[in-house]
């Protein structure tokens, strides 16, 4: 609970500096820049998995530190051959990326996007080894300091010349940021030796011993950010750059009780439940039944609010011409709401060697998302129907995801029996 109420804190200064920041950040940008941002942001999203090849992700599954160790190595080297081969793809496909981002006068943006995947590796390296090491004090930490700087910034450069250009400089600046004061923050020892994680000792048996990690959570990961950077692309597609920045507007404020109760109870309890599951003790399924309800209880009241009053909150808070958001975020909060309280069986699925189940979910909800956003688009000829589709879709989604879980702890031993 202590850890729990140490992420959260963290979590919920950061979410409370954007929220604070937000209503003066859309009076100066508009939603042009922020769906040039938000199609900046899909891009990224979709690739970092590749940046590692899910390898960062199983930091935490090692006994030792070593163990730990060559999985930092072996995420660090992926990440530097992939940097390259991202550079050149870049190259080859920038007209089409520049005009699918809405960034035609500025093109030359999209070559850092290779910077941002190694960025995102260190990140990501440093982000689970702290988790793997309890150091979630520190990691708040930087997590706070890092939002509140390049919200400041954002802030003046909006004052000076806002533009999507700025805003995506200051994301990338955001993660640098970030991993820079959390090294800044942890103690030298252990795992967190950071001149162990450069080198190749190790990374062979590393990448032989949790290769289910990149044959299936890194696809998954991909495929699944591509579902969420769906309604980006086709609303800038189909109705511009504004609709896209006021969807993307929608997922920042509802992802917010989304980034503090899903991230701050998920990090915590995905090595007790992973440490549970691995030893076989029937109190797994026990401790996922209550995560799930207390998730399913603190859901209700920031979901509720939204979905009744979103068209009236939204033009009061962020200004007259974010009103779309709020229709947007009567369907949206229904969605994230089933994303919160799915979250706790979600963590349960590399213990229970369901990564396989979890990338074919990955497909087939890349497959009846983009069903939706074409009913919606092509039908309906509504963007609103569409985001009402798509969260419908993800609601599902969700859903599937606690069933298939619960049936495979059922059908273990991870549930208390009566002895007779």
């Amino acid at each position: 609970m202590r850890n729990v109420a140490t992420v959260a804190t963290g979590i919920a200064a950061a979410q409370a500096i954007s929220l604070v920041f937000a209503p003066f950040l859309t009076r100066l940008y508009g939603p042009e820049a922020f769906g040039a941002l938000a199609a900046f942001t899909a891009m990224i999203n979709i690739i970092t998995p590749l940046a590692t090849l899910g390898y960062a992700n199983a930091i935490v599954m090692p006994e030792t530190d070593e163990g730990a160790t060559a999985i930092a190595r072996l995420a660090i080297v992926c990440a530097t051959m992939v940097a390259p081969v991202m550079l050149s793809f870049v190259y080859i496909f920038q007209d089409q990326l520049a005009t699918w981002a809405s960034l035609e006068a500025t093109p030359a943006i999209l070559y850092l996007i290779p910077v941002s995947l190694l960025l995102g590796a260190l990140l990501s390296v440093a982000d689970q080894t702290a988790i793997r090491e309890g150091l979630f004090k520190a990691k708040a930490g930087s997590h706070v300091a890092s939002t509140l700087l390049i919200n400041i910034g954002k802030l003046t450069g909006g004052l000076l010349a806002p533009s999507g250009l700025l805003l995506i400089v200051f994301f990338m600046l955001g993660k640098a940021i970030n991993f820079v004061m959390l090294l800044a923050l942890v103690p030298r020892n252990g795992a967190y030796e950071v001149r162990r994680w450069f080198g190749a000792a190790g990374i062979r048996n590393a990448a032989r011993e949790y290769r289910d990690f990149s044959l299936y959570r890194m696809p998954q990961s991909m495929i699944n950010a591509a579902a969420l950077g769906l309604p980006v692309i086709l609303l800038t597609s189909f109705f511009g750059s504004g609709a896209a920045g006021q969807y993307s507007l929608t997922v920042l404020v509802l992802g917010a009780p989304v980034m503090l109760l899903g991230q701050s109870v998920g990090e915590v309890f995905y090595p007790k439940i992973t440490r549970a599951i691995l030893e076989g003790s029937q109190d797994a399924g026990k401790m996922l039944i209550q995560a799930t309800t207390v998730l399913s209880l603190l859901a209700l009241v920031p979901f509720g609010i939204i979905a009744i009053a979103g068209p009236v909150l939204f033009p009061i808070v962020f200004g007259d011409e974010w009103s779309r958001a709020g229709e947007y975020a009567q369907w949206i909060a229904l969605w994230l709401a089933f994303v919160l309280v799915s979250g706790a069986y979600v963590a349960a699925y590399p213990a229970l060697k369901l990564q396989r189940y979890l990338l074919v979910q990955e497909v087939l909800s890349v497959i009846l998302r983009v069903t939706a956003l074409y009913i919606g688009f092509t039908f309906f000829k509504s963007d609103l129907a569409a985001i009402a589709l798509f969260s419908i879709v993800g609601c599902f989604l969700s859903t599937a995801l606690c069933v298939v879980a619960f049936i495979r702890l059922n059908g273990g031993i991870y549930f208390q029996k009566d002895k007779d």
